[in-house]
């Protein structure tokens, strides 16, 4: 039997002789379990926010995307496309040929980046899901029809199906040919009627035009050449790993870049974000855990005669410090445990009934996401503070009151 965690959980639960150190230790759990709440509801907030930005940006970039090391575009036979389509991870993929171009519709005009695709590749980025007018499709009656974002679309006055009266007019350089020499004859033309448009966000909306892979190759003569190759994984995969895989296969003369690799910059903010939020969580919850030592030191005020008695029995003074010892940690699990769930209670009431509204946004509320990772990480980090403010003044106080328990008795 581990008679100090006996003794430990005796005087957690026992009432005491003095109501102040009732209060004083009252106050130690909760502010013990407000700080772990505070950092579960900020972590899974946190969460919630950096997916609902990956999920702005993911439909234009998938899981892998493949581009020559040098140079712009690379021929498709450079590529075994069925190769990397037979790897486990791989679900499905679309050649890409994407150019800056010159959009017009009447009197207006506008340079956006037209980036043509395989018919997949609309399931592949969830355009359906991001449609604001018209149809996720790329084929309409008159022929081959273009997706635009929803600002270019305004900003060009551009109709829906109507390839005759009021098309998208596209204009493109050729390849080669100098506009100093050629004039109008560098550059390539072609009409199409627009079947939709999209919003993803402001970026891509004012930027994208999607057409069909082979309307794209045609306008810009690139004949077999492509721009990429895009690659969406199954789900749950490592893209890391299966990164690292491709790269093995392609070789040197292609750069293999994960969706968290081409917006780099995007999701190192995101974790530099989270990591100084809770840093910042931590030291508060570390002042906080200082109220400890105020219901640990009453706590040895009060049980003076309990330690001389513990002495007399033969007990030694490290018998009698770890009951203190596993008092501080007993406040602290609790209050964590506590804080842990009050957390959890919060996150799932704004995701269930989001009553905090996020006026003026993508989203109608704070989104949240909850990830097991994170509880066990504030777990681990409010224990560790919890048992640093109980054990670093326990030595000095356990040792002078044991002094004077020991020269009483």
């Amino acid at each position: 039997m581990n008679l100090p965690l006996l003794f430990a959980r005796r005087y957690l639960l026992a009432k005491r002789s003095t109501n102040a150190v009732n209060v004083i230790t009252a106050i130690s759990m909760v502010v013990i379990g407000v700080v772990a709440a505070a950092m579960v509801v900020v972590l899974s907030t946190m969460n919630g926010i950096a997916e609902l930005v990956e999920s702005i940006y993911s439909p234009f970039d998938q899981d892998i995307t493949i581009t020559p090391a040098e140079g712009k575009t690379f021929e498709r036979t450079a590529l075994a496309r069925n190769a990397l389509y037979a790897l486990p991870d791989v679900s499905r993929g679309s050649w890409i040929v994407e150019e800056n171009v010159l959009l017009r519709c009447g009197d207006q005009q506008s340079v956006a980046t037209l980036k043509g695709v395989e018919p997949q590749y609309l399931e592949m980025s969830k355009m359906e899901q991001f449609i604001y007018t018209g149809k996720a499709t790329l084929k309409g009656n008159s022929g081959p029809t273009a997706i635009m974002g929803i600002a270019l679309k305004v900003e060009l006055d551009v109709p829906l199906d109507d390839g005759i009266l009021a098309p998208l007019e596209i204009s493109a350089p050729v390849r080669g040919r100098k506009l100093s020499k050629y004039q109008q004859g560098a550059f390539e033309h072609t009409a199409v009627a627009v079947s939709g448009s999209y919003t993803m966000n402001m970026e891509f909306d004012a930027k994208y035009a999607v057409v069909p892979l082979e309307l794209a190759v045609d306008l810009l003569q690139y004949d077999s050449a492509v721009s990429a190759l895009e690659l969406q994984l199954v789900a749950g995969s490592d893209l890391d790993r299966v990164a690292a895989e491709i790269r093995a296969m392609v070789g040197t003369d292609f750069l293999v870049r994960t969706r968290h690799q081409k917006n780099v910059l995007m999701y190192q903010t995101n974790a530099s974000e989270k990591f100084f939020t809770f840093i910042v969580l931590a030291f508060i919850g570390l002042i906080g855990a200082f109220n400890i030592i105020a219901s640990l030191t009453m706590m040895m005020i009060e049980k003076q005669r309990d330690m001389r008695t513990l002495l007399g029995m033969g007990a030694t003074p490290g018998t009698v410090r770890r009951v203190f010892l596993y008092e501080g940690v007993l406040l602290v699990a609790v209050g964590t445990v506590g804080g842990i769930l009050l957390g959890l209670a919060i996150c799932y009431a704004q995701i269930h009934f989001e009553f905090v509204e996020l006026a003026g946004s993508v989203v109608e509320s704070y989104p949240v996401k909850v990830l097991g990772s994170d509880l066990l990480l504030v777990f681990a980090t409010v224990m560790a503070i919890g048992l640093l403010a109980a054990w670093v003044p326990l030595r000095s106080l356990s040792k002078r009151f044991l002094h004077a328990t020991a020269a009483k008795a």
